[in-house]
């Protein structure tokens, strides 16, 4: 009678306790039947026809084993057909629903490459109807494989088309945030060289655009690129970081050079002369150099050596004096680049000429994505 009752306990027992259930037999046909269709409408070039069957085939028996292989199968038809958009999500759920698979890398490569193709705005078909492609759309691709696979061997390159689609979306600090990262996490890519680049680039151009944060961005621009010139003097961009530099340097002297015509309008010719020779020691083949002399040989013409000596102030009332010498810090403080102050009001009056900024050669838009290329094997 013990017996009895044990038997079906030590059955139980028995039994291997795997946890997955055995597939019938008949479904095992089914699946292969379901996937043999959409393959035979692939083979037979019936595009729309193999993307359906293999949807439904992968939506039905999402665990059978050529269930990844057919969702990359319409990833790559989607691309074909122009549909980059549904084809860049296709490759998105194979990453994320089969990260196991042997076509991972391939299909981080189709992503970038099909991210990079919006942000330089190649026109894309959806439901046949031809759309041009925006930058915001390519930050959210790059982000999604950036989180799907941060550690691809193209992730380096996902991340710095990050921060050029946040340049061209206008949004120059989250760029420089993107390029940062490029920079902390990849250390060791072959596109740091780059991403250190544009860092400088954007805080140039942010400085250039008289904005807030001008004064302190010049510095940063000013430092990143003189770091950059140190860490990568052979680089291809080493020639631009140099001008780059000049430029910066030009910006300086041109504002000093408004700080000499303040004064000149003022008719404190001495403390014009003595800015005039400032731009002439700093940047000495510039225009506003030449400029430079030329006023300094009018005013000594029309007002007399003694006039432009230096030496002791002339009398003023204290009143008067501490006025001027307001206005003088305020100036000489905020015109130079190397200020990182808060922005002050302009106090130069409305009846001097405009401030006449240097013109960038390059732009965001000239910079093209990064393609997915495979990074070279390190050297041993």
């Amino acid at each position: 009678m013990a017996a009895a009752m044990l038997d079906p306990l030590v059955a139980q027992i028995s039994e291997p306790a795997t946890g997955v259930e055995s597939v019938p037999q008949d479904t095992v046909a089914q699946e292969n039947d379901a996937y043999a269709t959409a393959r035979a409408f692939d083979e037979q070039g019936q595009t729309s026809e193999a993307i359906n069957a293999y949807r439904r085939a992968i939506k039905r028996y999402p665990l059978a084993k050529p269930a990844a292989e057919a969702q990359y199968r319409v990833a790559e038809l989607l691309e074909s057909t122009g549909n980059t958009s549904r084809a860049f999500n296709a490759y998105q759920a194979l990453l994320t629903n089969y990260p196991d698979t042997q076509n991972f890398e391939r299909a981080v490569s189709a992503q970038v490459n099909i991210a990079n193709r919006f942000l330089e705005g190649k026109p894309q078909s959806i439901l046949g109807l031809s759309l041009g492609s925006t930058a915001p759309r390519a930050q959210e691709m790059y982000r999604a494989i950036l989180a799907s696979a941060p550690f691809s061997k193209y992730a380096p390159v996902a991340q710095f088309n990050l921060g050029l689609a946040s340049e061209k979306d206008s949004k120059p600090f989250e760029a420089i945030a993107a390029y940062q990262a490029v920079m902390d996490t990849y250390p060791n890519s072959d596109v740091v060289d780059d991403a250190m680049y544009q860092i400088g680039y954007v805080y140039m151009r942010i400085g250039f655009a008289q904005q807030s944060q001008d004064l302190s961005s010049i510095i940063s621009a000013k430092n990143t690129f003189e770091d950059f010139l140190i860490e990568f003097s052979e680089s291809e961009k080493a020639p631009q970081a140099r001008e780059n530099l000049v430029r910066i340097a030009n910006k300086e002297s041109g504002d000093i050079f408004q700080i000499a015509k303040f004064y000149e309008f003022t008719r404190d010719y001495r403390a014009a002369v003595i800015y005039y020779n400032d731009v002439i020691r700093r940047q000495p083949d510039t225009e506003d150099a030449k400029i430079s002399k030329m006023r300094i040989e009018e005013l000594r013409g029309e007002v007399g050596d003694e006039a432009l000596r230096t030496g002791p102030e002339r009398a003023e009332t204290g009143e008067k004096l501490a006025i001027r010498r307001r206005l003088q810090a305020q100036i000489e403080t905020s015109a130079l680049a190397d200020f990182a102050g808060p922005p002050t009001r302009d106090i130069v009056p409305d009846e001097l000429p405009a401030d006449i900024r240097p013109r960038m050669r390059t732009s965001v838009d000239d910079i093209r994505p990064l393609p997915a290329v495979e990074p070279d094997l390190p050297i041993e």
